[in-house]
């Protein structure tokens, strides 16, 4: 009880962090620090953490007190959540999706700390992939952010996530959050700011000066990732039609979108195809929908880019070897019949990206671009919010509050 004491007065009282963690631990939170902040764990100090014990879904979820993470890389930093979103990812991997690929990666950064038993690297799991909050210690190496710092950012897919009290994280991900935001409207969007930063520049080579001579076709428009991106090509000057369901149509357009088509009207697939004339077709929506390709101008280097990558389903399904092979067949399959029409399909997924994040900050302290939330849960709810995102009717992100 007496610890849990001292870390209340840590969080809760700045004034007296710092002198606190020199009498606790004998080393400097200043930034720029030659020491390494050794996390609260190092004296035994607990957190709660929503945790998956087997790949069971949202009913194998259970809230669990466990330690908080140490600081084990001098380039980490150690974060005091306060609030964090569930993204359609997290939905995934709590049954299974991605394992074999993601547990590659685990036992690779434990190799990485000289630990190479390969048994239950795992679980307990918890997901959780981006989040807002104070920043409590650093590691010797981390300059760009110090203790007290109000941050957001993204933890790596194999790494222990954010739906937790307490997250480490690597302060690449990590920088200081707009101020003209809440800390749940912080938390919905490094994930899938990064994630349409991703699709749009790397994958569609959409930039801020190319974008305005560039019409999108924008599929699955008003989920998390979807409505982020209507936003950023509009800021941008892109012309954007978005498709989305008939319920979103009015949120889309005052995201910027010139147009927003139901798409469960029957006429919405035939008229955008004869149209013919996009340069970049994104699909957010979810399974691809291949007929688009027609809709993209023919021999103009334009591109169809899916967030639908079959890289990790078919690893999970056949192994990592021919589960990549079959992913590479697939790609190279859709664009010799593509690029016979001078048309190009791509892949699109999450990638860090420091300088995206601080460019994404920008934007959203010049008030260019606004959080979309649907809903927002309290931590003990963390079950709730993953249901909603399940059922897959949630209109821009869904949020954990602590």
């Amino acid at each position: 009880m007496a610890n849990c004491s001292v870390l209340r007065n840590v969080i809760t009282n700045h004034s007296k962090t710092q002198a606190l963690w020199i009498r606790l631990f004998g080393t400097s939170c200043k930034r720029g620090s030659t020491q390494t902040m050794e996390a609260p764990a190092a004296v035994g100090y607990r957190m709660k953490a929503w945790q998956s014990n087997g790949y069971d879904g949202v009913e194998g979820l259970s809230l669990n007190v466990v330690r908080v993470p140490p600081i084990l890389r001098p380039w980490d930093v150690l974060v005091k959540v306060q609030a964090a979103s569930v993204n359609p990812i997290d939905t995934a991997v709590i049954n299974g999706y991605g394992e074999k690929v993601l547990n590659i990666m685990r036992a690779l950064g434990r190799a990485e700390q000289g630990i190479f038993d390969i048994n239950q690297i795992e679980f307990p799991l918890t997901v959780g992939r981006d989040f807002s909050g104070e920043i409590i210690a650093v590691g010797k190496a981390v300059e760009n952010v110090a203790v007290g710092d109000q941050v957001w950012g993204v933890v790596s897919p194999q790494r222990q996530g954010s739906h937790a009290e307490y997250v480490v994280a690597a302060a690449s991900n990590v920088c200081s959050r707009p101020t003209n935001i809440t800390s749940e409207e912080a938390a919905s969007i490094p994930y899938a700011g990064l994630t349409a930063w991703s699709t749009v520049v790397v994958s569609g080579l959409i930039t801020q000066y190319t974008a305005p001579r560039t019409r999108v076709l924008l599929l699955g428009a008003s989920g998390g990732v979807g409505s982020f991106m209507c936003q950023m090509l509009s800021v941008w000057g892109a012309q954007v039609v978005a498709v989305c369901s008939e319920d979103a149509l009015e949120m889309v357009t005052s995201l910027g979108a010139v147009e927003a088509l139901d798409y469960r009207n029957p006429e919405t697939k035939e008229l955008l195809i004869a149209d013919q004339g996009f340069d970049v077709v994104i699909n957010a929506a979810g399974a691809d929908d291949l007929d688009y390709l027609k809709a993209l101008k023919p021999w103009m280097g334009s591109s169809y880019v899916t967030l639908s990558p079959p890289f990790l389903r078919n690893t999970d399904e056949l192994g990592i070897l021919p589960g990549f092979l079959k992913s590479l067949k697939q790609v190279a399959c859709r664009n010799v019949t593509s690029l016979s029409e001078g048309k190009a399909y791509k892949w699109a997924f999450y990638m860090p990206n420091p300088f995206a994040l601080k460019e994404i900050s920008n934007l959203m302290s010049k008030n260019k671009i606004r959080p979309v939330i649907d809903k927002v849960f309290p931590f003990e709810a963390a079950p709730d919010a993953y249901g909603h995102v399940i059922n897959g009717r949630a209109r821009g992100k869904t949020v954990i509050s602590l």
